[in-house]
C-alpha cells in the first residue's frame, strides 16, 4: 500500500504574513527610491540648501578702473553713490501675495486654515491682498522720486530685470534638463529649480547721491525685506560740459570777427571713452558667467543682473581689465565664524589721449563755428550754403606712434535732436578718424614720389612734361586737374620733382604710377598703411571683427584681374593720384605720413599707451635723400605761392590756408571723388530714393608740423567728407590744429 504526501493549504495566517512582508517589501523599496532621490538626483541641490540655512553669504562690490588721459588727467571714473537695491519677489509682485497668505493664517488660525477649502483660502488671501499691494505701491512710488523718475520709467526698468532673469533661467534650465537627460534617461521627470537671480536682490536705481538717498532711507529702514540701500560706485566723466573759448579773429575773414566764442562741449571724447549700459545682455553671460553653469564655479569677475557693462570705445575694448572682481563675505552661523574675500578693484588704463587738445579739436570741428559747414569760398556748388559736413581730424605722435586726439565735427551735436533721417545721413555714433575711409586724393602723392625714387624708377634731378592728358590718344581721361575748360585747358610744362608736388601735377604723378606698375605700387603703399587693418586697441579681445576700418588698395586677385582685362594700367595711374581701389581713413593718413618722416619705418598707431598692434607691417626703407626732396616738396607746398596749401581765394582777395606763426609745417591738400550723399534734402525728414547728391568731393589735408629748425615731431590729418577742395575746406581746420596744438603747450611757436 502506497504512502501519498499532500501539500497543507496555506493558512489564513501564512497569507497575512506574505501580505505583510510584501508590504514591507514595497514601503522598504519606496524608503530606498527616495533615499537616492534625496541623496543622489537632488543631493546637490540639498546640500547647497542646507549650507545656505547655515550660511550667509554677501558680495562685496568692486569699483571700475579708470580712464586717463596721457598726462593722468581723469577722463572716466567710478565715484562713491548708493543703489536701490530691491528683493526678486517685490519686482515680480510675489511678496504682496506671500504676505497676503501669511497674514489669512494667522487671522484665521492654524487648525481653521489646514481645514478651509481652496475656495475659502484663496477669499481671505484676496481680501488682504489690496493691503500688501499698498504697500509696494509706496515703495516704487518712494523709489521713483528718490531717482527722479515717473513710475513708468521705473516700470520700464523693472520690466526689463525681469524679462534677463527670465531669459537668463530658460537657458540655464535647458543646460541643466540636457545634463540631466543625459544622466538619468527616462529616469525621474526634470525638476526646474530657481537659477541664483531668482532669489537674489536686484539694483533698480544704480547711482543714486546722498541727500534722495536719506529720504528714501526712511521707508528701507522698515521694509528690509523690500528694499536696501547699499554703498556703491557711479561713473563719471571729469570733462563734461566743458567751455572752450576760440579766437575768432584767427578764422578766415568770413568768419573773421574780434574777440572769442566760448564751444560747450558735451563730454570731451564721448565718443571714444565710449559708455555703460545697465543691461546686462545674454551674451555678456555666456562669455563671462558669475556662475559657469556646468561646474557651478563662481567667477567674481563674471556678470550678474545688476552688473554694468562697457558699451562702445575704450569701456567695452578694456571690458575685462576695468571691470574688476567683487568681494564676498560668507558667515557661518553655526559656529559664529566669517571668511572674508576682499574685491578687487579694476585696473586702469591710460591711453594716448592728451586731454586739452581733444577738448580744442572738437572746439575747432564744432559746426557752430563754421568751419564744418558748407562756406560760399568752398565753391561746393553741390550743396546748400550752411550744410553741416561731417568731418574728423586726428593728430599723431611721430617718434611713439601715439594717437594725441582725434575728434569729430558731430561730437558736440545732440543725437536725441536729430531726426531718423538726419542720423542716417550723418552716422554721428561713428568714430570717424578710424570708422570712416575714403579715397585719399591727392594727399597720396608725396606717397608715390618717395616710393619712385626708392624704387629707382625716378632720379631726383628728373624734370617730366605735363601735358594735361596722360594717354596719348585718349584725352579725356586721365586728366591733369587744370586741363580743363574752365582754366582754358592749362598744362603745367616741365616740373622738377618738388614743383610738381607743390603743384599738385596729376600728370607727373600718372607717370610714376605708369613706371612703378600696379602690382609694386599698391605694395609700397601698403608698407605705409594703404588698405592695412589697424589695432590701436579699440577692439576688445573676444569681437569678431575689429572697430577699425581697413580702406583699401588693390592687390592680389583684383590685380590678375584687371591685368586680364587690361585695366591694369589705367588703375595704376589713378592709384597714383588717390582714386581707383583705394580708400584709407584719416589715422591712416596720419600714420602714412609719420612713416614718411621716419623714412619708412612703420609704428602702429595706438590709442592705449603701452599698447602695440601685431598686425601692422613694419614698413619699407626709403632712401634717405628721397625723403629729404619730399618733405621739401611739402614744405614748398605750404610755402610756395603755387603751392595747393598755401592760400585761398576769397571775395576780399587771397590769404594764407596756414596763418599760424612759428611752426616748420609740410602739408598736401587733397581733393578726391566722393560717391552720392544721401540726405534730407527738403527736410521733410525723409530721404527718398531720389534724394542723392551727385558729383561730390571729399576734402583732405596731411601735414607734418614741428618747431622751427627742428625735426617733425606730429602727422596731422584732416577730412571733410563731401566738403570739396581740400585747400578752402579741410586748409583752415589744419591751421585751427596746428594752433590747437601751440595753445596746449605741444608746439613752442605763437602769434599770427
Amino acid at each position: 500500500m502506497s504512502t501519498t504526501t499532500r501539500r497543507k493549504a496555506p493558512t489564513q495566517y501564512h497569507r497575512r504574513l506574505r501580505l505583510l512582508a510584501a508590504v514591507v517589501a514595497v514601503i522598504l523599496l519606496g524608503l530606498v527610491v527616495q533615499a537616492i532621490r534625496l541623496t543622489v538626483v537632488q543631493g546637490e541641490h540639498h546640500r547647497r540648501t542646507a549650507e545656505a540655512r547655515l550660511q550667509s553669504r554677501a558680495w562685496l562690490p568692486t569699483w571700475r578702473g579708470s580712464l586717463l588721459d596721457r598726462d593722468g588727467r581723469i577722463l572716466a571714473r567710478d565715484v562713491p553713490r548708493w543703489e536701490v537695491v530691491v528683493s526678486w519677489d517685490a519686482i515680480t509682485g510675489q511678496w504682496a501675495e506671500d504676505r497676503a497668505v501669511r497674514r489669512a493664517r494667522s487671522d484665521l488660525g492654524r487648525d481653521f486654515w489646514q481645514m478651509a477649502s481652496p475656495e475659502r483660502r484663496a477669499a481671505e488671501i484676496a481680501v488682504r491682498r489690496p493691503v500688501e499691494d499698498v504697500v509696494l505701491n509706496q515703495l516704487w512710488d518712494a523709489i521713483a522720486e528718490a531717482a527722479g523718475q515717473s513710475r513708468d520709467e521705473l516700470a520700464s526698468r523693472l520690466n526689463t530685470i525681469r524679462g534677463n532673469v527670465q531669459q537668463m533661467a530658460a537657458v540655464v534650465w535647458d543646460q541643466q534638463r540636457r545634463r540631466h537627460e543625459a544622466r538619468f534617461g527616462d529616469g525621474p521627470e526634470f525638476v526646474p529649480r530657481p537659477i541664483r537671480e531668482q532669489v537674489s536682490a536686484h539694483v533698480i536705481v544704480p547711482n543714486l547721491h546722498d541727500a534722495p538717498a536719506a529720504k528714501l532711507e526712511a521707508f528701507a529702514s522698515g521694509h528690509a525685506d523690500l528694499v536696501e540701500l547699499r554703498y556703491a560706485r557711479y561713473r563719471e566723466h571729469p570733462m563734461t560740459d566743458v567751455a572752450v573759448s576760440v579766437d575768432l579773429s584767427t578764422l578766415p575773414s568770413p568768419l573773421r570777427e574780434s574777440g572769442e566764442r566760448s564751444v560747450l562741449l558735451p563730454e570731451v571724447a564721448g565718443g571714444l571713452l565710449g559708455s555703460l549700459r545697465d543691461e546686462v545682455w545674454a551674451e555678456d553671460v555666456a562669455r563671462r558667467p558669475f556662475v559657469h553653469p556646468e561646474t557651478g564655479i563662481i567667477d567674481r569677475g563674471g556678470y550678474r543682473t545688476e552688473d554694468l557693462v562697457g558699451a562702445g570705445g575704450m569701456e567695452q575694448a578694456w571690458e575685462d581689465t576695468l571691470r574688476g572682481e567683487v568681494g564676498e563675505l560668507v558667515i557661518d552661523r553655526d559656529h559664529g565664524k566669517q571668511q572674508r574675500t576682499d574685491a578687487v578693484p579694476g585696473r586702469d588704463v591710460q591711453l594716448t589721449i592728451n586731454g586739452p587738445l581733444q577738448a580744442r579739436l572738437e572746439a575747432v570741428l564744432s559746426p557752430s563755428l563754421g568751419l564744418t559747414k558748407v562756406q560760399p569760398w568752398h565753391a561746393n556748388s553741390g550743396l546748400p550754403i550752411g550744410t553741416v559736413l561731417p568731418a574728423s581730424a586726428v593728430v599723431l605722435d611721430i617718434e611713439r606712434g601715439e594717437v594725441l586726439a582725434m575728434a569729430s565735427s558731430l561730437d558736440t551735436l545732440n543725437m536725441d535732436e536729430m531726426s531718423q533721417s538726419e542720423r542716417d545721413s550723418l552716422q554721428p555714433w561713428l568714430l570717424r578718424s578710424v570708422q570712416v575711409a575714403a579715397p585719399p586724393g591727392s594727399i597720396i602723392k608725396p606717397l608715390v614720389l618717395a616710393a619712385a625714387l626708392s624704387e629707382g624708377v625716378l632720379l631726383e634731378t628728373d624734370q617730366l612734361e605735363c601735358r594735361g592728358h596722360h594717354f596719348e590718344k585718349q584725352l579725356g581721361i586721365a586728366r591733369c586737374w587744370i586741363y580743363r575748360p574752365k582754366y582754358n585747358m592749362a598744362t603745367h610744362g616741365m616740373l622738377g620733382a618738388e614743383e610738381a608736388l607743390a603743384r599738385s601735377c596729376n600728370c607727373w604723378f600718372y607717370e610714376l604710377g605708369d613706371r612703378l606698375g600696379l602690382e609694386r605700387l599698391s605694395e609700397w603703399l601698403g608698407s605705409m598703411g594703404l588698405g592695412e587693418q589697424l589695432d590701436t586697441g579699440l577692439t576688445p579681445s573676444w569681437a569678431e571683427a575689429p572697430i577699425e576700418v581697413a580702406g583699401n588698395r588693390p592687390e592680389g586677385e583684383v590685380i590678375s584681374a584687371l591685368r586680364s582685362r587690361g585695366e591694369a594700367t589705367f588703375e595704376s595711374v589713378m592709384l597714383a593720384i588717390g582714386q581707383g581701389r583705394a580708400a584709407w581713413t584719416p589715422l591712416h593718413a596720419a600714420d602714412a605720413y609719420a612713416t614718411l618722416a621716419r623714412g619708412g619705418r612703420r609704428i602702429p598707431p595706438t590709442l592705449v599707451r603701452g599698447y602695440r598692434s601685431k598686425l601692422s607691417s613694419p614698413g619699407w626703407p626709403l632712401v634717405p635723400s628721397a625723403v629729404e626732396l619730399t618733405l621739401q616738396g611739402l614744405e614748398d607746398v605750404v610755402s610756395q605761392s603755387y603751392g595747393t596749401a598755401n592760400h585761398l581765394r576769397l571775395p576780399t582777395g587771397r590769404e594764407p590756408i596756414f596763418r599760424v606763426q612759428g611752426q616748420r609745417i609740410a602739408a598736401k591738400t587733397g581733393t578726391a571723388q566722393a560717391p552720392p550723399w544721401r540726405r534730407d534734402v527738403d527736410g521733410d525728414g525723409v530721404v527718398a530714393a531720389g534724394e542723392r547728391t551727385s558729383n561730390l568731393e571729399h576734402a583732405w589735408v596731411a601735414a607734418l608740423v614741428g618747431d622751427q629748425g627742428e625735426a617733425f615731431q606730429y602727422a596731422i590729418a584732416v577730412l571733410v567728407e563731401y566738403g570739396g577742395s581740400g585747400g578752402r575746406a579741410a586748409g583752415p581746420i589744419a591751421d585751427q590744429v596746428v594752433r590747437a596744438m601751440q595753445d596746449t603747450g605741444l608746439l613752442t611757436g605763437g602769434g599770427q
